[in-house]
């Protein structure tokens, strides 16, 4: 069963729910620009996550039917409809960067979600997906939408990426601030998250991987063993997203 949309509008409202949006949303920002001219779609709850690409030739958020959709955005065409969760009613490779937010914890087929996922996406398209970490704060605190259904590992979702025809390009973990509507906590946020990022990658509430559509399957198990070997690049800036290069030691 998923998350309500009501709960999950409530969250996003307040103070720790701006904070989540404020941080998640710079990551993206840093990937994708203001995807102008691109056809941008969301799945989940992305709403929260989707303003910024306002130079985008469209931009769609997709509610999962169990959840509930609201309005979005509050002014103007209404762009969020609320779908099957493995049958949008997208054509196929018509949509330019895809995100998933809210939506893999959750779905009762990661697999098939996945797959649905692949054949929107355009052959040279992107796709960032933001999921609880398991090993993180974030996962356990159930306040928060990020503790409800199933948390990642980083090389669960490599391996999903894998079997489902898609390529790891580069990953972050973010959120290493505590989950308190703390007014104190979150005037720190940003300092925790620079911190985080630089001694405990591996430790985030959230992991964000971005990866890019294969368009041939993957031989043997050469490719699973590459996707093992994935290692973030320590001497990145403080919070940016990390290379997945499968030819790294």
């Amino acid at each position: 069963m998923r998350t309500d949309i009501v709960d999950l509008h409530a969250f996003y409202e307040r103070p720790l729910g701006c904070a989540v949006r404020d941080f998640l949303t710079a990551h993206l920002v840093e990937r994708w620009g203001a995807a102008k001219g691109l056809r941008v779609a969301g799945f989940g709850y992305a709403a929260p996550f989707l303003g910024k690409f306002d130079a985008a030739e469209r931009v769609l958020a997709l509610a999962p039917a169990g959840q509930g959709a609201m309005r979005w955005p509050l002014e103007g065409a209404n762009r969020e409809a609320l779908v099957e969760e493995e049958r949008w009613p997208l054509a196929d490779a018509s949509i330019d960067r895809l995100l998933i937010v809210h939506g893999l914890e959750e779905t009762g087929d990661p697999r098939r979600l996945m797959r649905e996922a692949w054949r929107v996406l355009a052959n040279d398209g992107r796709l960032i997906i933001i999921v609880a970490h398991r090993r993180g704060l974030w996962s356990i605190v159930e306040t928060t939408p990020f503790a409800h259904g199933r948390p990642y590992l980083r090389r669960q979702l490599f391996n999903l990426l894998g079997e489902s025809m898609f390529r790891p390009i580069e990953w972050a973990g973010a959120l290493y601030f505590p989950p308190a509507n703390s007014r104190a906590l979150l005037r720190a946020a940003s300092a925790w998250e620079r911190a985080g990022a630089r001694l405990w990658p591996f430790l985030g509430g959230v992991l964000m991987i971005e990866a890019a559509k294969e368009m041939l399957a993957p031989v043997g198990r050469a490719h699973a063993a590459a996707v093992r070997a994935l290692r973030p690049q320590y001497a990145r800036p403080a919070g940016a997203m990390r290379d997945a290069n499968p030819l790294r030691p």
